[in-house]
């Protein structure tokens, strides 16, 4: 097969029909399959597949789970299935491509570029509820970028990126762990360690941000609770990567100094002290702590003053229960006397 189109889902009846529109839309000069991973959808998801199915039976394949493995499970196990395929093309199923010639354009650089190993395009990003104005991403990218390049942000969105598929004759599960986040991004770099990347100065895809997506919102109100859910996650993908993958030196350094001093001001907001060596567990991500803490400390922000009131909480907790103790003690005094027992027969 000369490019296979990869998108997992899960309870997206409201956008996965658009996703696949889009992708049988494409007009190619060669042939292509989509293979579509449904991780045991609850609402009409199924049903909107099978539909499909039917329809277009020599161009769609659907992998329906049994058991729902999570959305990085789904992800890492349909792309693992993928073998004798020379591209791989992304689509989450909530978002869509918007251009007929896509795939084609992409293709056509790649096979004329072999020292070329991905291949991406501008998105339009926009707010199911509009709380934002629509952009197009990414902003400031040059069109000829690498992993150097790479390793200091993630601009590439999933949903434009055809890859010069690596994982024909190789296990991609053993060098690609299910706790990490995010997972679009460990596959762009596992492409970028032996081959330059592309980007295609065209937008012809939309992303899309609901409430029910991983990135919804970044915004403060919500860093707090994507930190708690996700910091661990991070964390993991920079150890694996650092593992499995050939890197620049001092590669993550600053993603990881940011998610650990957000993981620190979080876990001490929300009481999780205790939680911080669990999550905290590489040598490297150690020494960073260290430092983060060292900064924190020598700035005297407000963690430090949080901590120091957290202190007085504590003595004050402590002398009341004492006070509480001591005040126990001299009623039951009072009880066990003799003047107590009097009162008492006086009130019979």
């Amino acid at each position: 097969m000369k490019l296979t189109v990869v998108t997992t889902t899960y309870n997206q009846e409201k956008y996965i029909g658009q996703a696949i529109d889009g992708m049988l839309m494409q007009k190619t000069s060669f042939p292509f399959q989509i293979v579509i991973s449904n991780d045991s959808s609850t609402d009409r998801t199924g049903y909107i597949l099978k539909e499909y199915k039917e329809k277009y039976p020599d161009k769609i394949k659907i992998i329906n789970n049994e058991k729902n493995l999570g959305a990085m499970g789904n992800f890492i196990n349909t792309l693992a299935s993928i073998k004798d395929t020379e591209y791989v093309a992304l689509c989450d199923g909530d978002d869509f491509w918007t251009d007929e010639n896509k795939l084609q354009k992409q293709v056509d650089f790649l096979d004329n570029n072999k020292e070329f190993n991905i291949c991406f395009h501008k998105a339009k990003l926009f707010y199911e509820n509009n709380e934002k104005e629509e952009s197009i991403i990414p902003e400031n990218t040059e069109e000829e970028t690498t992993i150097e390049d790479l390793v200091n942000s993630n601009y590439i969105v999933a949903n434009s990126v055809v890859y010069r598929w690596k994982f024909n004759n190789k296990d991609l599960k053993e060098i690609f762990p299910s706790d990490i986040a995010p997972g679009d991004y460990y596959v762009h770099l596992l492409h970028a360690q032996d081959g330059k990347i592309k980007m295609l100065n065209e937008v012809m895809s939309a992303y899309r941000r609901h409430e029910g997506g991983m990135w919804w919102s970044n915004d403060a109100k919500n860093k707090e609770q994507f930190t708690l859910e996700y910091g661990r996650k991070f964390l993991n993908f920079y150890n694996a990567a650092d593992t499995h993958m050939k890197l620049p030196e001092n590669a993550f350094y600053a993603q990881r100094k940011d998610i650990i001093y957000n993981i620190i001001v979080t876990y001490t907001k929300n009481d999780k002290l205790d939680e911080i060596e669990k999550v905290i567990t590489s040598k490297k991500d150690k020494e960073i702590f260290k430092t983060c803490m060292k900064d924190i400390i020598d700035r005297n922000i407000w963690f430090l003053d949080y901590l120091i009131n957290k202190e007085d909480e504590e003595k004050k907790l402590q002398e009341e229960r004492k006070e509480a103790e001591r005040t126990k003690e001299e009623l039951e005094k009072i009880k066990n006397s003799r003047w107590w027992k009097l009162r008492n027969l006086i009130k019979k």
